[in-house]
């Protein structure tokens, strides 16, 4: 006669499910690929943020990612109209190793944008032709920020 409770087999099976569930979804949560999933959207972001600095500011601005130490990003606003970045003209600057991006280093192997601006004119429109990676790494997770030939970013 069943009174309603579990078997002492059902429960063996029920655990062993849950460990496999917690044991493949585990890594998602690790301290490392959040903070990489973080940094990714976040490039992304200001590569939109660089383009309408451009529109809202009625003059040339841009993303410049170099490649030095761990790597970073900067969105600049180009004051000397000399349509490339300089320092000093950083409206936001993110620098990669340090910070709440500790964890996160840029890819050199995956990037065909280091250490080449992105820049917009004044409408919005991407001022040369732009089509490349950005490549993020963070212990054995990466990401790649790709960036369309109008000026549009995404992370993969």
């Amino acid at each position: 006669m069943r009174t309603g409770a579990f078997t002492l087999l059902e429960l063996l099976v029920i655990l062993g499910i849950l460990g496999v569930l917690v044991g493949l979804g585990l890594p998602l949560l690790s301290p490392n690929r959040l903070a990489l999933d973080a940094a990714a959207r976040s490039l992304a972001a200001q590569v939109t943020r660089a383009r309408l600095e451009a529109i809202r500011q009625n003059s040339f601005a841009g993303l410049m990612v170099y490649t030095q130490g761990a790597g970073g990003y900067a969105v600049f606003l180009d004051r000397n109209g000399n349509r490339v970045y300089d320092p000093g003209e950083e409206v936001h600057l993110v620098r990669f190793g340090q910070g709440d991006w500790a964890r996160v280093r840029l890819d050199p192997s995956r990037s065909t944008l280091g250490n080449m601006p992105i820049l917009f004119d004044p409408r919005g429109l991407p001022a040369k032709p732009i089509t490349g990676t950005i490549g993020l790494t963070s212990g054995t997770a990466t990401r790649k920020v790709v960036v369309s030939q109008q000026g549009r970013a995404r992370v993969e």
